[in-house]
Order: C-alpha cells, then sequence, then structure tokens
C-alpha cells in the first residue's frame, strides 16, 4: 500500500470532512510515515499557543471593526485624490513584480501552523520586541549606546498599555517626529539566493549551520535566506511641544533648556541575516539570525543623557518599568529588551561563553536564545524545546 500524502496525513488529525483518515493498518508499520504524523501532531499542538501570542488582548468590537474600516477608507480615498492631483503619471507605471517570497507565502502569520511561532522568534532575533507596545517602548527608551548586552525589561499587560499611551501621545503631538517606523519590526526583508548573497548586502560573514547540530525534524538546508538592510533613523526633539505635553499631563511647573530644541536623535539600526529552516511540513520551524549591533547618538543641543532623563521623567510612563531602566548599571552599552511577560518567559543563559537571554512562550514549546559577541547580535529560535536552540546555537561558533 504507497504512503498517504501530507494532505491525508494531516487530514487524520485535523478531522477535515469528506477526507479518509489513513490507514491505520499502514501507519503504525511504517517508519517514515509515523516519524511524518509525529511531526504534524507536533505542530498541531503548536497552533493555539503560537497564534495566541500574536492576538490582541481585548480584540475590537464589531462597531470598533466597523468605525475603523471607515476611517481607512476615508484615507485611502483622500490620499488617491491627492496622488492623482500631484501625480496622474503614477497611474501608468506598471505594478512591482513581486518578489519570491512575499504575498500569500510571505504572511504566512494568518494562513498556517507554526508562522506565528516563526514571526514571535523573527522579532526576538532581531534583538527587537514581541508585542507593538514593546516596540514602542524600545523607541521611548532612548539612551546612547553601541549595544554589547542585554537587560529585560519585564512588562505587563496594563504597563504596556501605558507605555503604548505615552509614547503614542508624544508622536501624535509632535514631541518626536522622523523615521519612528524605521525603529519597529523587521523592516522589509529581501529574498536572496543564498549565504554569499546575504554577505554582501548585508556588509559581514555568515557561515552555514553545521547539519549535525540542527534537530530532529528540521530540514538540514535553509528553506530560505532573508535580509534585512542596515538602515539610520532619525527622530526630532521639539521643545515647546514637549513643554506643553508636560504642562498637560500634571507637569506644570516643567522646564526645559532652549538648546534642548531640534536636537536629533540618530539610531543605527544594524543589517540583519536570518536563515529559516522548515519543518517536514514545510512551515518555519528555525530561525538562525546574526545581526549588526544597535548604536545610538545625538546631534544638536541636548546630550544623549540629558534627552534620557527627559523621556524616563515622562508622566503615565510606570514606576516600575523607569525603575528597571534606572537600575541598569551601564546604559551606555546596554540595550532594554521590553518584554512581555504575560506571554513569554525569559531567563539568563550561557551561549558559549557569552551571556544570553533565552526566551519561551508560557507553554514552553516555543523557545529562542538570544546574545551578543564579537560585535553582533545573534539569535536562535523556533518550534524546538531549549535544549535544542542551545544546542544550535553553540554550533555557530
Amino acid at each position: 500500500m504507497p504512503c498517504p500524502d501530507l494532505g491525508a496525513l494531516r487530514a487524520s488529525l485535523d478531522d477535515a470532512p469528506g477526507t479518509p483518515a489513513p490507514p491505520h493498518d499502514h501507519v503504525p508499520g511504517c517508519a517514515s510515515c509515523a516519524d511524518t504524523l509525529a511531526e504534524l501532531q507536533r505542530n498541531a499542538e503548536l497552533a493555539a499557543p503560537a497564534i495566541a501570542l500574536t492576538a490582541p488582548a481585548d480584540p475590537p468590537s464589531p462597531a470598533a471593526v466597523t468605525d475603523a474600516l471607515t476611517r481607512f477608507e476615508q484615507r485611502r480615498a483622500r490620499l488617491a485624490a491627492a496622488a492623482t492631483a500631484t501625480a496622474p503619471a503614477l497611474a501608468d507605471v506598471p505594478a512591482p513584480i513581486p518578489l519570491p517570497g512575499r504575498g500569500p507565502v510571505a504572511r504566512l502569520g494568518a494562513r498556517a501552523r507554526g508562522v506565528a511561532a516563526g514571526l514571535v522568534a523573527a522579532l526576538v532575533l532581531t534583538g527587537l520586541l514581541v508585542t507593538p507596545g514593546g516596540r514602542a517602548a524600545a523607541a521611548g527608551f532612548l539612551a546612547q549606546f553601541r549595544s554589547q548586552r542585554f537587560e529585560v525589561v519585564s512588562l505587563d499587560p496594563g504597563q504596556s498599555s501605558q507605555v503604548a499611551d505615552v509614547v503614542g501621545g508624544l508622536v501624535q503631538t509632535g514631541v518626536f517626529t522622523g523615521d519612528a517606523r524605521q525603529l519597529s519590526g523587521l523592516g522589509e526583508p529581501e529574498v536572496v539566493a543564498g549565504l554569499d548573497e546575504a554577505a554582501r548586502v548585508a556588509g559581514f560573514a555568515v557561515s552555514a549551520v553545521d547539519p549535525a547540530a540542527l534537530p530532529a525534524g528540521v530540514e538540514r538546508t535553509p528553506q530560505r535566506v532573508l535580509v534585512t538592510r542596515a538602515r539610520e533613523a532619525r527622530l526630532t526633539f521639539d521643545r515647546d511641544r514637549a513643554l506643553a505635553y508636560l504642562r498637560g499631563h500634571g507637569r506644570p511647573d516643567a522646564r526645559l533648556p532652549e538648546r534642548y530644541d531640534g536636537t536629533q536623535l540618530v539610531v543605527q539600526v544594524p543589517a540583519a541575516v536570518v536563515q529559516q529552516f522548515a519543518g517536514r511540513d514545510g512551515v518555519p520551524a528555525l530561525l538562525v539570525g546574526k545581526a549588526g549591533t544597535v548604536g545610538l547618538t545625538t546631534e544638536g543641543g541636548a546630550s544623549l543623557e540629558e534627552l534620557r532623563e527627559v523621556v524616563l521623567g515622562l508622566p503615565g510612563l510606570p514606576a516600575e518599568t523607569v525603575a528597571q531602566l534606572r537600575a541598569i548599571g551601564d546604559w551606555r552599552t546596554t540595550l532594554p529588551l521590553p518584554v512581555p511577560s504575560d506571554q513569554v518567559r525569559s531567563r539568563p543563559a550561557t551561549v558559549d561563553g557569552a551571556e544570553a537571554v533565552s526566551f519561551a512562550d508560557q507553554s514552553g514549546r516555543l523557545n529562542a536564545l538570544l546574545w551578543q559577541r564579537g560585535g553582533h547580535i545573534w539569535g536562535v529560535a523556533g518550534v524546538i524545546d531549549s535544549d535544542e536552540a542551545l544546542d544550535v546555537a553553540d554550533s555557530l561558533g
């Protein structure tokens, strides 16, 4: 009897209507089918916790969704009208050719098991954050450093919301203006042909992962290699708007030197390379990443330390979060990692003698390691256990 295909094996787990389950007298006696079915079962068990990590804590009501869609359509109509008035020739420009890996395959987070795990892992790999609130915190807690180590800043849901509200207020009122979007997420990764091209684009060497260190059930070669280019983000500080914000939020006696006005925060966002490995059913199971380090400086009248004090003194920031940040010994070389405590567990670890941070979701099935060594940020993450993540990390040299 021939082996059932992946669809039939998956249907036996999903109880898909109208699709027969694989014959019971075949699978137990076939080592290949038994291994594949076990891998599919593992992925099925991961679906709920992985997707839960990316779901909002408080889903919007149907009325709120309708209102949001209405505002979106109105804004899109205004933008379309403006584009037509200022650049009618754009209508004749052909649509861009989609890059390999874009489109439905690249947007796997809403469509397949295991992809939510990949999304969470990818965010951890870059040294950025795992929630929108956390990314906003990174944009707000700016301090002078060339990152050399990490420090976890634990945020409960209420604290994440407070931080997001404060940072959103700063942007909306124009206290900080500029390229704030460049500071969040992975940007737009490019799919490249291989590690040699990745190294050329990123500007640093990228080594292949030792196949012997890869966990069982993970393909021996990368499914694809993704690169995000290094970029610079500039945020400009407006003193008058900052004073108005402070005085409007319970600080009527706030004072800021005039020389602060127009100071620019210049953030060096590093290039990153991620090798994506698939499991037996083709969905992302493991990500191995390498990036440059994060840097920050100022141009203008306020020093980084002075501007840091302004930010940490903003009304509305959780006192516990500010205390954690102030407790960081050498803030000029330490990158804070805000972590949502209700979704992710973290603990100190060691990778080949280097200090690291180990992350896991609440089920313990999604694991990641993040560390810095040799002027680079390194990361391993995926649908693997913590020991497997450490084995891969130790093999990277």
